[in-house]
């Protein structure tokens, strides 16, 4: 179901002040409790258990930990968090798989880590159906970017999907509306940096962990394109996979709607230039939307920040670049049993909503249809969740593999080279294309 902006205004609207006065935002885990606890095995079987959970440091982590005191109420088992950063968090994983010592029971995995910490985790099937755990209420590419041949290794937990932020007082000064297709982002820009002397939209063609890639995955899924094939083949040099390359680097190039200085820009330079009133638009994950009206970093107010779906092409589906975390079952763990117990509890869609509704706390992370289509949720995020819900219908995924940090430094090459002037688009990719293929040739 696609709701668009005066459907959700009006839903809003309906659900008042009134209806959050009423008991919508409660203190921490008060909501959650009941319904998190339901599927919790009863007599407190593993009483007196501590549970060890090695994390990546995040607000929503740090919101977990505060309300898993309701956890060791109902189940008489302890949790011990161990944060680590996030640039050392891909070793410290990587050392715990190694060592196999046990010294952890559950660990948080990003997407992409995944496959190459596969013998670090144990596969949850069973035990997902054991505990008649609805698989169904996550979007599917959050799922999909938590398994491994078709096994689940961990349940969606922290996500982030990409939004187009965009000055909404200079699109209502001249009448502009948030553009829904890149032909339309073009010709906003263009009409903006006419009238205010500013780049259209920033985005990033620097090389810097694949950031360059992050928005140009959308075009291709709009021209029906896609990263690998089935085979989990290069598919990116097809006809329709160069056309919208070449749509994306044109934006720099051809277009000129982007700051000169893009063709070096990180996901962070196009954000200071946004949130320093120097670019329109910026096509960036939803999170941030807090940094945009920090007034501490940022030249915005509110007022001035306007969201909405990415764009796509004319008569494309909607689409999203999704950025996933899972809980996770480690397999060395010593507390099997009661480890799935704390990963139902944390999973489970009220506990997530009770965070996103907490006026003390201020994570927007939603990775379950309910949370998304929540009225309350929406109604404090200004219906961000809405627009994400829409995009996450048909968005699809880069299938990662162990080998994805070599096959990506090959394509943010081609990209950087590309947007640089440095090879045209179907040389640079073509070269990128022959790289992966010997990369997956050598397995």
């Amino acid at each position: 179901m696609t709701i668009n902006r005066r459907d959700f205004t009006l839903r809003a609207a309906g659900l008042g002040a009134a209806a959050l006065a009423g008991g919508s935002l409660l203190p921490a885990g008060a909501s959650a409790q009941s319904a998190a606890t339901a599927n919790l095995r009863p007599g407190k079987p593993f009483a007196g258990r501590e549970l060890k959970v090695l994390c990546v440091v995040a607000t929503q982590f740090s919101a977990h930990e505060k309300r898993a005191a309701a956890f060791t109420e109902a189940t008489g088992i302890n949790v011990k968090y161990t944060y680590i950063p996030f640039a050392n968090m891909r070793d410290a994983l990587t050392a715990e798989m190694i060592g196999g010592a046990g010294g952890f029971d559950v660990a948080v995995v990003m997407d992409q880590w995944v496959p190459s910490v596969v013998n670090l985790l144990e596969p949850m099937d069973g035990r997902i159906a054991e505990k008649k755990i609805d698989i169904a209420r996550y979007p599917k590419a959050f799922l999909q970017l938590g398994a491994v041949e078709g096994k689940q290794l961990g349940l969606p937990t922290r996500a982030h999907v990409q939004l187009l932020f965009y000055r909404k007082d200079l699109f209502a000064k001249h009448g502009l509306k948030a553009p829904a297709t890149w032909e339309e982002v073009i010709a906003t820009s263009k009409v903006l940096q006419d009238k205010e002397q500013i780049a259209g939209i920033a985005l990033p063609y620097g090389k810097n962990n694949g950031q360059n890639l992050m928005v140009w995955y959308n075009f291709l899924w709009g021209r029906g394109a896609d990263v690998f094939d089935a085979r989990g083949m290069p598919a990116f040099t097809s006809e329709a996979g160069l056309k919208a390359t070449q749509d994306y680097v044109d934006m720099l190039r051809t277009h000129k709607v982007t700051p000169a200085a893009a063709v070096s820009f990180t996901e962070q330079d196009a954000v200071n230039s946004m949130r320093g009133g120097n670019s329109a638009m910026v096509p960036v994950w939803w999170w941030v939307r807090g940094v945009l009206l920090d007034p501490k970093v940022s030249k915005l107010t509110p007022e001035q920040v306007g969201f909405a779906p990415m764009p796509s092409y004319a008569g494309g589906p909607r689409s999203t670049y999704i950025n996933n975390w899972i809980y996770g079952l480690t397999r060395a763990g010593k507390n099997k049993d009661a480890a799935m117990e704390f990963i139902t509890w944390v999973t489970e869609p009220s506990v997530e909503r009770d965070i996103l509704v907490d006026p003390a706390e201020n994570d927007v992370v939603a990775v379950q249809w309910s949370n998304l289509r929540d009225p309350a949720v929406n109604q404090r995020f200004g219906g961000m969740h809405t627009f994400a819900a829409e995009a996450l219908q048909n968005t699809k995924v880069v299938p990662y593999t162990a080998d994805w940090p070599q096959m990506m430094e090959a394509l943010e090459t081609a990209m950087s080279d590309a947007a640089s002037g440095g090879r045209p688009v179907p040389e640079a990719f073509r070269a990128a294309e022959a790289t992966i293929r010997r990369i997956v040739r050598r397995g």
